[in-house]
C-alpha cells in the first residue's frame, strides 16, 4: 500500500523532532538501564524516571540519570549526575530497616518536594517548611514515617524539617513505606542537598543544589514521575514481587499463599538459611479465617489491617521449618525480625500455624504446642474485651514449655492479694476449680528455674528482641502467661 506525501512528511517531522530532542538530551543512557526501564514500563504509566544506579564494581560512583520516556523509547533529559547514597550502602527490595544506614532499593513514585525557600520554579507540588514541620521516625509512634505538625504527635523522635544547615533548602520525598506504613522498615527517605562530595547519608540520596533545583524544575505531575534505585537484578526483584523471591524448598502451600497477597510489605533473607516475608493478606487466607470465624465483622480491625507472614524457624528437631501467622501489617517487620534473631539463636519452636488449623479454638491450639498471633476472641473471664490477638498484636510461643495461669471467674478476689509468681503458682495447683494451668500438660514447666529448651526466659534470643521492639512478655505479669507477648495498642492505634 502506497502512502501519500502527508504521511510521509508527518514521518519526517517526527523523525526530525525526535533527532532534535536527542540534541537537547543529557547524552547516551547506558544500555543496562535502558533495559531495567523496559523491564519496568511494562507494569508502568510513568513518563519521567530519576534512575539512581549504585554504580558496578568498574565505574562505583553513584549516579543519577534523569530519563523521560519518548516516542522512540528512553532519553536522558540532561546529563547524569554524582550522587551519595547511605554511607551503609542499599539495601536489597523490602530489607531497609530503620537506623540500618542503608538507601531503600525498588521503585518510590514521587509526589512533593519541600524546602525552605517560599517557592521553586516548575510545575511540581511543593511546600515550604517552617519551625513547626516534622517527620516522624520513632518506630514506637503511630505517626511513623509521616509529616506532622510540632504539638501534634507524642512520638519520641523525629527529623525537623527545617534545618539549621543546607540539607533540607530543597527536597524531594519519596512514597516509600506508605500506605502502608511498616514500622521499622525505615523513614523520612529523601532526595536532598549533599553535605559534601563522597558523603554518605543516613538512608537518603543527596546531590548538589544546582543539580536538585534543576530536577525539580524539570519534574512534570501529570507524567506520574517515580524514583529507581539500585541495580538492574535488584530493581527486576523489586518489580517482581513476592514470586521472584520465594526459596525452592518453601512447601507449595505457604508459597501459593504467600503469591496470592497484592503487595509485598517486608522481606528477611538471613544468614544460615533463614527466609521470612510478609504480605498483604491473601484472599485465600481471608476467606479462610471467615470460614473458621477467626475474623469476624464485629472484630476490631478489619482483615485489609492484616499481613500474611511466612517465616523460618528452629524445630525441636534440630531442622529448620517454615511456619505462618497472621500479624497487624503495621507490625509485620517486628514480628519478622524478632523471630529472624530467634532462629539465629537456634531458639526452639515446636510448630506455627494458623489458628484456623485448629476451627480457632485457642484450647485445642495450646494442647497441640502450636505457635500462633491472630485470633479474633475474648480476653478469657473479660466478656466484651478483645484480646490483643484480635488485633494482630500478639503471639502464644511454645504453650506446652510456656503455661498459661488462668483465673477463673471465682478466683478473681481470692486471688487478688497474690503477688509474685511462686505465690501464683502454689494458689493455681492447689485450686484447679479457681486458677487453671493451660495447657494441662504445661504443669511440668511452671518451675522456671528449670531451664529447658522452647522455655522463654529473660535474655534468651526470642524473648529479648521481642522485648527490644516494644512487646511485653505476660510472664511478668502477676497471674503468668509465659507463652505470651503482645504489643501496646496505644502504641499501635491513634488515638487509643
Amino acid at each position: 500500500m502506497k502512502r501519500n506525501w502527508r504521511s510521509n512528511f508527518g514521518g519526517c517531522a517526527l523523525f526530525a523532532f525526535a533527532l532534535l530532542a536527542g540534541c537537547a538530551s543529557g547524552g547516551d543512557l547506558p544500555r543496562r538501564i535502558g533495559e531495567s526501564l523496559d523491564g519496568i514500563a511494562r507494569n508502568s504509566a510513568s513518563g519521567q524516571f530519576l534512575y539512581v544506579d549504585p554504580g558496578t564494581p568498574g565505574l562505583p560512583q553513584p549516579l543519577l540519570y534523569p530519563v523521560r520516556r519518548t516516542l522512540l523509547g528512553w532519553e536522558l533529559a540532561f546529563p547524569p549526575v554524582a550522587v551519595n547514597l547511605g554511607r551503609s550502602g542499599v539495601a536489597p527490595p523490602f530489607e531497609k530497616r530503620e537506623g540500618d544506614g542503608r538507601t531503600p532499593s525498588g521503585m518510590f513514585p514521587l509526589r512533593t518536594a519541600f524546602g525552605y525557600p517560599a517557592a521553586v520554579a516548575g510545575t511540581f507540588p511543593y511546600r515550604q517548611v517552617d519551625s513547626h514541620d516534622l517527620w516522624v521516625d520513632d518506630p514506637q509512634s503511630p505517626d511513623y514515617n509521616r509529616w506532622v505538625s510540632r504539638g501534634e504527635t507524642r512520638a519520641t523522635s523525629f527529623e525537623e524539617l527545617l534545618r539549621p544547615d543546607p540539607l533540607y533548602k530543597y527536597a524531594l520525598a519519596l512514597d516509600y513505606n506508605s500506605e502502608p506504613v511498616v514500622r521499622d522498615l525505615g523513614s523520612a527517605i529523601f532526595i536532598h542537598v549533599e553535605r559534601g562530595p563522597d558523603t554518605g547519608t543516613a538512608g537518603c540520596v543527596s546531590l548538589p543544589e544546582k543539580e536538585l533545583v534543576q530536577l525539580i524544575g524539570w519534574l512534570d505531575p501529570e507524567k506520574r514521575p517515580q524514583v529507581v534505585i539500585g541495580g538492574a537484578s535488584a530493581v527486576a526483584a523489586a518489580s517482581a514481587g513476592v514470586a521472584g523471591q520465594l526459596p525452592d524448598d518453601l512447601p507449595p502451600v505457604l508459597k501459593g499463599r504467600l503469591s496470592g497477597g497484592e503487595r509485598l510489605l517486608a522481606l528477611r533473607h538471613g544468614t544460615g538459611g533463614f527466609f521470612a516475608a510478609a504480605v498483604s493478606l491473601p484472599p485465600e487466607v481471608g476467606g479462610l479465617m471467615q470460614a473458621k470465624k477467626s475474623w469476624r465483622p464485629e472484630c476490631p480491625v478489619p482483615l485489609d489491617q492484616l499481613a500474611y507472614l511466612v517465616t523460618s524457624f528452629w524445630g525441636f528437631d534440630g531442622k529448620p521449618h517454615y511456619g505462618e501467622l497472621v500479624v497487624h501489617r503495621a507490625l509485620a517487620a517486628f514480628f519478622m525480625d524478632s523471630l529472624h534473631h530467634a532462629y539465629n539463636g537456634r531458639f526452639p519452636i515446636e510448630r506455627m500455624e494458623l489458628i484456623d488449623a485448629f476451627d480457632a479454638d485457642d484450647f485445642r491450639s495450646m494442647e497441640a504446642n502450636n505457635s500462633s498471633a491472630f485470633n479474633c476472641r475474648e480476653v478469657p473471664g473479660r466478656p466484651g474485651v478483645f484480646s490483643r490477638h484480635s488485633y494482630g498484636a500478639a503471639i502464644d510461643v511454645n504453650p506446652r514449655q510456656n503455661p498459661y495461669l488462668m483465673l477463673e471467674e471465682g478466683g478473681r478476689q481470692q486471688g487478688a492479694g497474690i503477688t509474685g509468681a511462686a505465690a501464683a503458682r502454689e494458689f493455681c495447683l492447689g485450686n484447679p476449680s479457681l486458677c487453671r494451668v493451660l495447657p494441662a500438660a504445661s504443669v511440668d514447666h511452671l518451675d522456671r528455674q528449670e531451664q529447658r529448651p522452647g522455655m522463654l526466659l529473660p535474655g534468651d534470643p526470642l524473648l529479648t528482641p521481642f522485648r527490644q521492639r516494644g512487646f511485653t512478655w505476660g510472664g511478668s505479669w502477676r497471674f503468668p502467661d509465659y507463652q505470651h507477648l503482645e504489643y501496646d495498642l496505644g502504641k499501635l492505634l491513634p488515638g487509643v
